[in-house]
């Protein structure tokens, strides 16, 4: 019996220390959304996860603010290019991340 829990934790353990690898850090959950977490990349890139480890919004953000700002439900994104847009609860791009921060600023004063 002892032989057989040995060998699971054997077969487990590296699996996911694998998965939680591909993060440099994982944020608190919550913060940001409910059940989700930022994440950081090896690269500096930011993305989340929900809380079984699934990726929700890839992490290949420079900058991720948090959701309200500019609309309840949408939170403003910088690409690793400087490219600014929003994406929201879902994690869906919804306006893609080829703005200047002037132009967000400028056309996107409030979107509620």
């Amino acid at each position: 019996m002892q032989s057989k829990i040995l060998l699971l934790l054997l077969l487990v353990l590296p699996m996911w220390s694998f998965a939680q690898s591909q993060y440099k850090k994982v944020y608190a959950y919550d913060v940001y959304q409910k059940d989700w977490a930022m994440v950081k990349n090896g690269s500096g890139g930011y993305g989340f996860i929900d809380r079984s480890g699934k990726e929700v919004v890839p992490s290949v953000y420079r900058k991720i603010e948090k959701f309200g700002v500019y609309h309840k439900d949408q939170a403003l994104v910088r690409n690793i290019s400087g490219g600014y847009g929003f994406i929201d609860r879902s994690g869906k791009e919804v306006v893609p991340a080829i703005y200047e921060l002037k132009e967000i600023k400028a056309r996107f004063k409030k979107l509620e």
